[in-house]
C-alpha cells in the first residue's frame, strides 16, 4: 500500500475556494510533488511523488448556515463523487472530526481568535497541524503550542504565504544582502472594507494588525533573523465603530438598498493600527495595517514593503507589478495572479483548473515538512526554517500581544487628552508594559513560567 495523508479542514474562510480548497483538490488529483519548485524543494519531488492526499472532512460551526455542506458541493463540481469529504458541524467540530475520521493533518482555517483550541486538541491526539495565520493571539498560547508540538514530535505549520511571494523573496534574499546594515523596514498591508464589515463576523475579536500585519512580521523575522525588543502602537477607531451611520452613507453613494449590507450595527474594533517595533539589532520596523480600504479601491488589497540599508534600499508595491485592466461595469483594477492564479490543464478540453502562486506555496511547505516527519522519520526540530514552523511565530505573537494592549491603552489616554505614552519592552521570557500613568510605571503583561 502506498503512502497517504488524510486531511481534515475546519473553517470555511474567504480563501477556501480560492486557495485552501483548490490546493487540496490539486493534491487529491496528483499529489504535491509537482509544486515543490515554488518553495525551492524540488529535490524532494521523487521521494514524495507517491504520497496520496485525501481530504476526508470539512467542518464548520453552524449547521443552520450550512457552510461545510456548500463547500462539499463545491468540491464535487470537478472531482469524482467518491473523493468528496464529509460535511461536519459543531461548537467543537474538530473533536468529532478527529474521533470519526482520524486525519493525519488538521487544517485550521477558523477565525483568528479560534485557532488555539483545535491546534492543541489535534496535537494532543497525535495529529499534525497546518493553520491559518496568525497562529494565535496570546504569547501564553504560543508557548503552549510550541511546547506541545515539541513534546509530541509533531509539525505545526503556519500559512505565512508572504514569505513565498516571489517579489518579496527576491528582495529579501538577493537584494537586501547588498544594502549592508539594514536600519529600517516600512510595510503596509490593508484589507478591503468588506472584510471587516461583511465577511468577518468575528472582527471584534481581532484587529487588522493581528490579521495581516503578521505577514510582514514573519517576512522581517524570517529573512532578516531579528527579534523584537520594544513595541509602540496606536490606532484609529472612526468608521467601523460608527458603522450604523456610515453604512447608510455608503449604501446611498453606491445606489444599493441597505439590506444588501450584512451588518448595520456599530462594529467595535479598530479601523487601522500603526505599530513600531525596535529590534534587538537596533533596526526599526514600521507596520501600518487597516481593513477599511474602500470598496472601489483598485486592488483586492493594498500592500507594499520597503527595506532601507546603509548602501541601498528596495521597494515592492503590489499595485506596481504590471497587471492592470479596465472592465465595463467593473472599473479599473489591478490583479495579482502570483498569489492565487488559475490555469486549466491542456491534456483535454475538460481538464481541471489548478491554482498556482505563493498562496499555495506555504501549504506545500507544511505538507512536505509533515511528510518528512511522518514517512521519512525526520526530527521536526531539524526541519525548522524549511517551513513557517510554530517556534518561528513566537516573536510574532509577542508583538501582536503587546501591540494590542499598548494600542488600546494609548487610544484610551488620547481620548482623555493625555497623549499616547504607553509602550512595551520585550525579551525572550516576558512582555513588560511601560505606562507612566500607572503607579508603578512597569507592568508585566506576560512572563514565561
Amino acid at each position: 500500500m502506498g503512502k497517504s495523508l488524510k486531511v481534515a479542514v475546519i473553517g470555511g474562510g474567504m480563501f477556501f475556494e480560492d486557495i485552501i480548497g483548490q490546493s487540496l483538490k490539486d493534491f487529491a488529483r496528483s499529489g504535491f510533488a509537482g509544486a515543490l519548485t515554488s518553495i525551492a524543494q524540488s529535490a524532494w519531488a521523487p521521494k514524495v511523488a507517491d504520497i496520496a492526499v485525501q481530504t476526508v472532512a470539512i467542518g464548520t460551526h453552524s449547521a443552520k448556515r450550512g457552510t461545510a455542506g456548500k463547500l462539499v458541493e463545491w468540491w464535487k463540481t470537478d472531482m469524482p463523487e467518491a473523493t468528496a469529504p464529509k460535511a461536519c458541524y459543531g461548537e467543537k467540530v474538530w473533536e468529532q472530526i478527529v474521533g470519526e475520521y482520524k486525519p493525519d493533518i488538521l487544517f485550521v482555517a477558523t477565525p483568528d481568535h479560534l485557532h488555539y483550541d483545535p491546534i492543541v486538541y489535534a496535537l494532543q491526539h497525535g495529529i499534525h497541524v497546518i493553520t491559518e495565520k496568525p497562529m494565535c493571539l496570546k504569547t501564553a498560547e504560543a508557548d503552549k503550542i510550541i511546547a506541545l508540538a515539541a513534546a509530541k514530535g509533531l509539525i505545526v505549520a503556519v500559512d505565512m504565504h508572504k514569505r513565498y511571494d516571489p517579489f518579496v523573496r527576491e528582495l529579501m534574499t538577493n537584494s537586501v544582502p547588498k544594502y549592508d546594515t539594514i536600519y529600517r523596514v516600512r510595510a503596509v498591508l490593508e484589507e478591503p472594507l468588506e472584510a471587516s464589515s461583511e465577511i468577518f463576523a468575528w472582527a471584534e475579536h481581532s484587529n487588522p494588525f493581528a490579521y495581516v500585519g503578521c505577514h510582514w512580521l514573519d517576512v522581517v523575522g524570517h529573512y532578516l533573523n531579528v527579534l523584537p525588543q520594544a513595541v509602540y502602537a496606536t490606532g484609529e477607531k472612526n468608521l467601523l465603530i460608527n458603522w450604523d451611520k456610515y453604512v447608510k452613507i455608503i449604501a446611498q453613494r453606491q445606489g444599493k438598498p441597505l439590506s444588501k449590507f450584512a451588518r448595520h450595527e456599530p462594529i467595535k474594533t479598530w479601523d487601522s493600527m500603526n505599530v513600531n517595533v525596535t529590534y534587538t539589532n537596533g533596526m526599526r520596523g514600521d507596520f501600518n495595517n487597516a481593513w477599511i480600504n474602500p470598496y472601489e479601491f483598485e486592488g483586492n488589497v493594498n500592500q507594499d514593503i520597503e527595506v532601507q540599508g546603509i548602501l541601498g534600499r528596495g521597494f515592492v508595491d503590489q499595485q506596481e507589478r504590471g497587471f492592470r485592466e479596465a472592465i465595463c461595469g467593473v472599473g479599473s483594477k489591478t490583479r495579482n495572479p502570483t498569489f492565487g492564479g488559475r490555469i486549466r490543464g491542456t491534456s483535454s478540453p475538460s481538464a481541471p483548473v489548478e491554482v498556482f502562486g505563493y498562496g499555495k506555496a506555504s501549504i506545500i511547505a507544511g505538507m512536505l515538512a509533515i511528510s518528512r516527519a511522518k514517512f521519512f522519520g525526520e526530527d521536526p526540530a531539524t526541519l525548522a526554517g524549511s517551513y513557517p514552523e510554530a517556534a518561528s511565530q513566537r516573536s510574532i505573537t509577542m508583538i501582536i500581544d503587546a501591540a494590542t494592549t499598548v494600542a488600546e491603552r494609548n487610544y484610551t489616554y488620547s481620548q482623555q487628552c493625555k497623549g499616547a505614552p504607553v509602550s512595551a519592552r520585550l525579551d525572550d521570557t516576558s512582555i513588560t508594559l511601560l505606562d507612566p500613568y500607572k503607579p508603578q510605571a512597569e507592568e508585566t503583561l506576560y512572563r514565561r513560567a
